[in-house]
């Protein structure tokens, strides 16, 4: 029996209605999640803290907002460093940069873990690239990480190296290794729409700090064999090289340098460290660095052993000491300061 069109006819609307119901839920649904992309995008950009240290893992993300804000704030002072800096098995607020600053000096940490002078020279052409012109640079340069055998040796921070790497000439590039993976395009993608998804590190660690190793109450000298070369250190070294770069790149730009010699546990490396070989590199070190126009302070011998964690982690007394030392290089008169 054949069907007449009146017959059709509400089944047919029904299915339009159908239809236009999905239509509008699923533009519903769109809106409501651009709505909230956005909110959480303004909160985020508008109130997200500046830390006082980077996260362990800190996002691409992070690093360019603060070189962002550096950009604009002539009067800070930038901090590079590795895990001494930072304050590894510290908290933040006990760390020799915290205390520079509770004592009026506006300071930056950019310092992390694994920091090393091919990131060194990866940040200072970051800071080049967005006019970055700090009041000065403070530069930790630790013998330890010239090692071939370090980890940090070659290795550029990946949230580093997606924001320098397109600066590095391909001859620094291919020195340079990139540890961690390759975000895929569905990664990248969602890191472009969402400011949270892309700086989740560093929002999970601020709401959720993990705990810091313990340091080892009585480090044992063996557990550091090896770690230290006593190569004569000359220019091929990856390490000398980019640390070389780096200052050269502050000194063109006329942004002063403070530089200081890690300070060292002799006491405890003194079957490795103590000999000619390693102080003629440190002298050599220093060379490199004055010879860029940088202010070197020796303080490879500077500490006691009770004021280290292990071969070059200080403690709280340790950062005090450090801080009260690079606030005196900070305070003396310099005509090449700006203020």
């Amino acid at each position: 029996m054949r069907t007449s069109w009146r017959q059709g006819y509400p089944t047919c609307l029904a299915r339009s209605v159908n239809v236009r119901r999905l239509l509008w839920l699923a533009v519903t649904a769109v809106v409501t999640f651009i709505a909230l992309i956005v909110i959480e995008n303004v909160t985020l950009a508008g109130y997200f803290p500046r830390l006082s240290r980077l996260t362990p893992d800190f996002s691409a993300t992070y690093l360019r907002r603060e070189l962002d804000a550096l950009a604009n704030e002539p009067h800070r002072i930038v901090v590079l460093g590795d895990s001494v800096l930072w304050g590894y098995g510290l908290k933040p607020n006990e760390t020799a940069v915290a205390i520079l600053n509770r004592h009026g000096n506006c300071c930056d940490n950019l310092s992390f873990k694994i920091g090393s002078p091919p990131n060194y020279y990866a940040i200072a052409l970051l800071m080049k690239a967005k006019h970055i012109r700090p009041k000065a640079v403070i530069l930790e340069v630790n013998q330890r990480v010239l090692n071939p055998a370090d980890a940090a040796y070659s290795s550029l921070h990946p949230s580093i190296a997606a924001l320098a790497t397109p600066l590095l000439s391909p001859g620094d590039r291919r020195l340079l290794h990139v540890p961690g993976h390759n975000p895929t395009a569905l990664e990248k993608a969602a890191e472009s729409i969402s400011l949270l998804y892309a700086m989740r590190s560093d929002v999970d660690e601020t709401l959720y700090p993990q705990a810091d190793l313990i340091p080892a109450a009585h480090p044992r000298a063996a557990a550091f064999e090896g770690e230290y070369d006593l190569t004569p250190l000359e220019e091929h070294n990856t390490g000398v090289y980019f640390l070389e770069k780096a200052a050269a790149v502050f000194q063109k730009e006329h942004i002063p340098v403070i530089a200081f010699m890690t300070p060292t546990n002799h006491a405890l490396l003194h079957d490795y460290v103590d000999g000619p070989e390693y102080r003629s590199n440190v002298l050599f070190l220093q060379r490199v660095l004055r010879n860029r126009g940088a202010e070197v302070l020796d303080l490879d011998r500077g500490f006691p052993a009770q004021e280290f964690f292990d071969n070059v982690h200080l403690t709280a007394a340790g950062q005090r000491r450090l801080a009260a030392i690079l606030g005196s290089a900070l305070a003396r008169p310099n005509h090449t300061f700006r203020e």
